[in-house]
């Protein structure tokens, strides 16, 4: 262990000639005396020179408290502090409760060189647990969105715990800094009761100091004061280190987005699909290589012009010959952080659509009934025509809990008069799975059924909009569709065609709803697809789950609208199946941590089920009964990657999942000292130690700073309370 004095303000230490002021003036002062000799004062010589000695040594001492007192102060003010190579501590005797936190973040797999910063991270950690002293406790923590707490009680064999830090792999997400001093809190709290002996606690925290991390965590006014006040009461209590693993410097371009475009995909169509990729880095990356893979074969490559900051569009067709699961796979050009360069897509391929309707008013006769115009519109040549896209099935409203809605693409709900607890809690599930719903009302609906068992009942909250009174009745002066600017993607494709008819479709009844704002995420918020005339709303869709259910406020039928004779109902009908589905290839499309789950038709008993990993390994999967349904499900996914889910007997099947990387971490930039002094931890102190080594050199040693300021003022009043004291004693001793 080095020990080394350092000044924070070294500039201060000019005032050290200060100290010389109490000399100058004690050598003025014996110049000012003239000497004259008389004879009553060769007695007092005489006794003056036989304690000479002692006077002597009596006023250089208080001369120098005079003077120690000035360098006290002028040293206080310097700032001066100790720095201890290797974090090891004068008072060896006091056990430390070490905690450390790593970033596990996919950032950190960033290599500038051979090693990455988490590898250097660990390479570190393990040097300072090496370096600790018998009987220091330690603790483990990593850095991900959600933070894992690998060691929480503090572990006393270094051993183990070193081989806990071997262990640690990262995880391809984020990371939530506020989640994970939280964390630390709580250990650093069950210690203090399970641990006494432990009389110090020191917090390492290893980080790239990436912007996305330290300042995207803590938005929000509440969430920012809330995280500035754990951190403080940590420096408080512990001894805050931070060291920087990141580059000023880093270069990264990243696929960011793959998509189809297209709700969904059957054989013999050819397909568009299109990856984004962004730019996060300061030089421009000219013919960027960007290849297309296809259930792991070669499709199709491009080239793109990235500017930096930037992001380019590369677009590929592409026709899939059969139906059945599929993958699709895009790959970046090699940089220096490897997670992001790829991205991938789950893609059932289907023969055709299976869409359930349910009639809510049965009839006898043709277009009598609440799903007779829908049958025409999905399927315009007959429901068992192979050529066409949707294959519709009609059943009553009381068949609803007896089917497994799983194998339907899409439900549509026309003038369905009411609904269990049960019935809403199998179409909330089936939503939330990446199911499409979509409602038409009529004079069978009972609104406040709806409101209370779709929109408030027991966890479900399906409908899109709380349903009213119903619009006055007016067939002498109808009600006409607003687009609201064509901006909602099932209205865009009727822009410029006036003879669609969307424009002049006359609506006679309809109910009037109330749409929630601001009372979701904005990823499930309901949106006013389609609007009347005067500003009601027509169409309301929204995102519940990984589904989407869309409500339309008139009927399906022809009772309240002129609507399935005009020429707008066929396109409208196939745009609302065409949005409503888009949850199905959502289903199957995850971020790392989103559970893997579905339905499957096999009792617990009898059904086996598996997950094959991108790493390659093989893990069953436990079957639950949920509210009739048997469910399955697999934690949150630490890793990209395509997973593969195979259902043993009876069901003899597979899907495929896509996990893919939040992009938002892709960006490397740090933040600056100032940011990280000002915005992030304003007042906390902490000790900063910069890790800028170049690539390929070794980590530099760390080392603990003791700021000595404190104990230079205590000492200085010391010195302000003796000095009279010693002058006034001193004083008497020589009368």
């Amino acid at each position: 262990m080095f020990l080394l004095a350092y000044f924070n303000h070294p500039a201060m230490l000019a005032w050290l000639a200060a100290a010389a002021a109490p000399l100058i003036i004690h050598l003025l002062n014996r110049r000012r005396h003239r000497e004259m000799e008389w004879a009553a004062m060769q007695y007092l010589l005489a006794a003056v020179q036989k304690h000479s000695r002692r006077i002597r040594v009596e006023q250089w001492l208080l001369l120098a408290v005079r003077v120690s007192l000035i360098v006290l102060v002028v040293l206080a003010l310097a700032d001066p502090f100790l720095a201890h190579t290797g974090l090891k501590f004068v008072a060896s005797g006091e056990r430390a409760h070490k905690v450390f936190v790593i970033d596990a973040s996919y950032s950190m797999t960033y290599r500038a060189a051979e090693t990455s910063r988490f590898e250097r991270s660990k390479q570190m950690a393990a040097q300072l647990v090496a370096e600790s002293q018998q009987g220091d406790g330690f603790s483990l923590v990593l850095l991900a969105s959600p933070p894992r707490v690998v060691v929480g009680a503090p572990a006393f064999d270094r051993q183990v715990f070193l081989e806990e830090i071997e262990s640690l792999r990262p995880i391809d997400s984020g990371a939530d800094l506020p989640a994970a001093l939280a964390r630390v809190e709580e250990i650093l709290a069950a210690a203090r009761n399970e641990s006494a002996r432990l009389a110090r606690e020191e917090i390492y925290l290893f980080s790239d100091l990436a912007r996305n991390t330290w300042l995207g965590g803590t938005r929000g006014r509440e969430a920012l004061a809330e995280f500035r006040q754990r951190s403080q009461r940590l420096a408080a209590s512990a001894t805050l280190v931070l060291a920087d693993l990141g580059e000023d410097d880093a270069e990264n371009q990243a696929v960011v987005d793959l998509r189809v475009a297209a709700p969904f995909v059957t054989p013999a169509r050819e397909i568009t699909i299109e990856a984004d990729v962004h730019n996060f880095g300061r030089q421009n990356r000219p013919r960027q290589l960007i290849e297309l893979f296809v259930d792991g074969r070669g499709a199709g490559e491009s080239h793109l012009e990235l500017a930096a900051g930037e992001t380019q569009a590369a677009s590929f067709s592409y026709r899939f010959d059969a139906p059945g699961e599929h993958q699709l796979e895009v790959r970046l050009a090699g940089d220096s952080l490897a997670v992001d360069n790829h991205r991938w897509l789950a893609l059932p391929v289907v023969n055709q659509l299976r869409v359930l309707c349910v009639n809510g008013k049965p009839a006898g006769e043709s277009f009598q009934g609440a799903t007779d115009y829908l049958m025409v519109a999905l399927a315009p040549n007959g429901p068992t025509d192979d050529r066409s896209l949707i294959s519709p099935e009609v059943v009553t409203e009381r068949s609803l809990l007896e089917l497994d809605l799983a194998q339907y693409d899409c439900v549509m709900l026309a003038n369905v008069a009411q609904f269990t607890a049960s019935e809403a809690r199998l179409l909330n599930t089936y939503v939330r799975d990446g199911g499409g719903l979509v409602f038409f009302l009529g004079d069978q609906v009972q609104a406040d059924n709806y409101n209370q068992q779709l929109a408030a009942g027991d966890g479900v909250n399906l409908l899109p909009a709380r349903l009213g009174d119903r619009a006055p009745a007016n067939r002498e002066r109808p009600y006409f569709f607003n687009p609201l600017g064509y901006q909602h993607p099932m209205i865009a494709p009727f822009r410029g065609r006036d003879r669609a008819g969307l424009l002049t479709t006359p609506v006679y009844e309809y109910v009037k709803v109330i749409v929630p704002k601001d009372t979701a995420p904005q990823d499930s918020s309901a949106k006013v697809a389609l609007a009347f005339d005067n500003g009601d709303p027509a169409i309301v869709e929204k995102r519940t789950g990984r589904g989407r259910a869309i409500l339309v406020t008139t009927a399906a039928d022809a009772s309240w609208s002129a609507l399935p004779l005009w020429l707008s109902y066929v396109p409208i009908v196939q745009e609302l199946v065409a949005e409503a589905v888009h949850g199905k290839i959502d289903q199957r499309n995850l971020r790392v941590g989103q559970t893997l789950a579905g339905d499957v038709r096999a009792a617990p008993s009898e059904g086996v089920v598996s997950v094959s990993t991108p790493a390659g390994e093989t893990k069953p999967v436990r079957l639950a009964s949920d509210g009739g349904l048997n469910r399955w499900s697999f934690g949150e996914p630490e890793q990209s990657g395509v997973y593969r889910v195979e259902f043993g007997p009876p069901l003899l099947h597979e899907e495929l999942f896509a996990v893919n990387i939040d992009p938002a971490e892709s960006d490397l930039t740090k933040i600056t000292p100032e940011e990280l002094r000002d915005e992030v931890w304003p007042g906390v102190p902490f000790e900063p130690y910069g890790w800028q080594a170049s690539p390929g050199s070794p980590a530099a040693p760390i080392t603990r700073r003791d700021s000595l300021h404190r104990w230079l003022l205590l000492a200085a009043l010391v010195l302000v309370l003796a000095e009279p004291a010693l002058a006034c004693w001193l004083g008497r001793r020589s009368a």
